[in-house]
């Protein structure tokens, strides 16, 4: 397994702190709903790369023409869901559609984190 694809991995655990250190900061400093909101973005994004990450393995069994359908597929269902949450979002009176947003962000932010980590050797 490649260095980028057990940074995926490991970014999964990363995620969950990130989320929980966040989510308590916008509480206290912010709001309530800024940290269910941004709770709810960073879940589904969880959610969403699972899918992705179980997919994919999946994927790497069939024929090259039966996994670019299906790779495509998962891309349009994925984006349309992260569009659906942020929709839903936009359309509450409590949440808040920022929140959310940055949110989604936090798995790729993970990624980042879990790269630099194994760069310096930290997460051997």
């Amino acid at each position: 397994m490649n260095d980028n694809s057990n940074a995926f991995i490991k970014a999964f655990p990363i995620t969950w702190v990130v989320t929980g250190v966040v989510a308590v900061l916008l509480y206290f400093v912010v709001s309530d709903m800024w940290a269910y909101s941004f709770v709810l973005g960073s879940a589904t994004s969880l959610m969403m790369m699972s899918m992705m990450y179980k997919t994919t393995k999946k994927i790497l069994d069939e024929q090259a023409k039966d996994a670019s359908k299906r790779v495509v597929r998962n891309y349009i269902f994925r984006y349309l869901f992260y569009a659906i949450i942020l929709v839903a979002v936009g359309l509450s009176d409590t949440l808040i559609i920022v929140a959310t947003a940055i949110g989604l962000l936090t798995f790729k932010v993970s990624i980042y984190i879990a790269l630099f980590l194994e760069k310096r050797g930290g997460t051997e």
